[in-house]
């Protein structure tokens, strides 16, 4: 019996829907012993979605959320590698970035939020540059790290052939780094969206998801809350999934062809 359990294969993707079905399953028990206010049923909360999605307000809310998370995963992005390597090509700029670096790390999202209000008033450019810094010791550190794994083989032979640092930057550094920093700008994405949607709710923007996530707070639609949830959590797989296959499809062709 052992032996057959055993050469049974089973698909990953039967594990996947049997814990979404055990947390289904748990979601409308909570359902069924506390309040519809405090926890909507599963089937309550599909509908609210549907709700939103067929509204324009909704589908407003959420453009202008995604459209704030686009720009600050490029600005992060951007900013992170750039600087990263720039550190990673001179140590004494590494050690002059550490401490603004630590303090990122240290202080929490909210109080960094309300810190950037406090000085600088509420709005777009806020809310994106308050993620911004917050993501950013993610790129940065781990562009940094990529840069300190090249392949020292490599760059010796570099300086046996005296190749210029155009080519060493771009034989080199640049593949180590773009291999080693792929899966952190698919995990700043899933973050980015965190950071954003927190930082409106904060700030008190008129739009966004997180403006709605507030007036629905206030108005008690707990249905509508556990619905944004859902539409965010399915945000968030669509864009790493959606950035996973560009990196599958051009990366990949890259690597291929060097």
């Amino acid at each position: 019996m052992i032996k057959l359990w055993k050469s049974i294969t089973i698909p990953s993707y039967f594990w996947m829907i049997l814990g979404t079905l055990a947390l289904t399953g748990l979601w409308r028990l909570m359902s069924l012993i506390y309040s519809p206010i405090f926890v909507p049923s599963p089937g309550e909360t599909l509908t609210a979605v549907v709700g939103l999605l067929s509204s324009p307000e909704a589908v407003a809310d959420i453009a202008n959320t995604f459209y704030r998370v686009l720009l600050a995963l490029i600005l992060l992005t951007v900013t992170g590698i750039a600087i990263g390597m720039l550190a990673g090509f001179n140590p004494w700029l590494e050690q002059i970035i550490k401490p603004a670096r630590d303090i990122l790390i240290a202080i929490p999202p909210v109080a960094m939020t309300l810190l950037v209000i406090f000085l600088f008033g509420g709005g777009t450019v806020q809310t994106v540059a308050t993620a911004v810094a917050l993501g950013f010791p993610l790129l940065y550190g781990g562009t940094v790290t990529a840069m300190r794994s090249v392949d020292r083989d490599l760059m010796e032979m570099f300086g046996a052939f005296k190749a210029s640092k155009a080519v060493q930057f771009w034989e080199g550094f640049l593949p180590a780094v773009i291999y080693s920093v792929l899966p952190i700008v698919l995990l700043a994405a899933g973050l980015t969206v965190r950071l954003i949607i927190m930082a409106e709710i904060i700030v008190g923007m008129n739009t966004g998801i997180g403006n709605a996530l507030s007036i629905a707070r206030v108005h008690l639609a707990t249905e509508e809350i556990f619905a944004w949830l859902l539409i965010m959590a399915a945000a968030v797989l669509i864009i790493e999934g959606g950035l996973l296959y560009l990196v599958k499809r051009n990366l990949l062709k890259w690597q291929a062809g060097r």
